[in-house]
């Protein structure tokens, strides 16, 4: 999402509660960013029958267009928008359908689980997938309440992944006249002793300001006095600090993957545990 063009917008929807909210949160988005909305409903036949269709009467995609006439009917009732918005069924799995529709698109928005799988899941296979496989930013919507804050929060870890998404959050910071708030957690190791050097002049705070400060000089070029950018060290383990400064936030904005755990994943474990659980749409900035 570049400041001269946002791109479109690609909304997942299979007429679940989450994928409702992620629409109505996508029209607002769009309204406020001037970017057309694709909102995308899949379909496909069953791989195994357990019995034949009766008398041929049904098909997947007649589902598919009731689900998209349901869509159509969310957009009546939320009133005229400024941008072009379009609505189509394709045919294919859900998580491929949507990776493909996005694939040039500004920002994919999915929610947190759709119709299909276990009540029980907090994070649904489909939007999963796209956080881990989309080539451009995904916001998953747990639905609920809309956001309590007016304030996009970033987690910055140092990561090449975290200031790319600091860079994206102040560009989105400014198309929306919202404030920047970078967060760098530290903590210190369990098994350490504190007393001996060189951990006498040596501090992971340090460390975090040190990052913190660098991921600002970084994202310079972008950073000016129309975007107002704090930056905190918090203490903590990452996820829990990040999780509670969703409670007051717009959104909050993460890299795909951190410093930590394994080179080969494709999706962080702090990234995954606040999609799963924030209290604020959370967008993650795939790079």
């Amino acid at each position: 999402m570049s400041t001269e063009d946002p791109g479109r917008i690609v909304v997942g929807f299979d007429g679940s509660e989450p994928a409702s909210a992620a629409l109505e949160r996508s029209l607002t988005l769009a309204e406020r960013l001037g970017a057309p909305i694709d909102v995308v409903t899949s379909w496909r036949w069953p791989l195994t029958w357990s019995t034949l269709p009766v008398a041929n009467t049904w098909s997947p995609l007649h589902d598919a267009e009731e689900i998209r006439q349901h869509a159509t009917e969310l957009l009546e009732r939320h009133g005229p928008v400024d941008v072009d918005v379009t609505t189509r069924s394709v045919e294919g799995g859900a998580a491929q359908v949507l990776l493909d529709a996005s694939a040039d698109a500004g920002l994919l928005v999915v929610g947190s689980r759709g119709r299909g799988g276990f009540r029980g899941l907090l994070l649904g296979s489909v939007s999963a997938a796209c956080i881990q496989h989309a080539t451009c930013p995904v916001l998953v919507d747990r639905g609920g309440a809309a956001a309590a804050g007016d304030t996009i929060v970033v987690g910055v870890d140092g990561s090449p992944e975290s200031g790319r998404a600091l860079r994206f959050a102040v560009t989105l910071a400014r198309r929306l006249g919202l404030p920047v708030r970078t967060i760098t957690t530290w903590q210190w190791p369990e098994a350490l002793n504190r007393d001996e050097a060189p951990f006498d002049h040596w501090s992971p705070e340090q460390d975090a300001l040190a990052t913190a400060s660098s991921a600002l000089d970084a994202a310079e070029d972008v950073i000016d006095d129309d975007v107002s950018v704090t930056s905190e060290l918090v203490e903590g383990r990452p996820a829990e600090v990040l999780l509670e400064a969703s409670d007051d936030a717009a959104f909050l904005v993460l890299g795909s993957r951190g410093l930590g755990g394994f080179r080969g994943l494709l999706v962080g474990s702090v990234t995954q545990e606040c999609a799963q659980h924030a209290a604020c749409p959370v967008i993650v900035h795939r790079s």
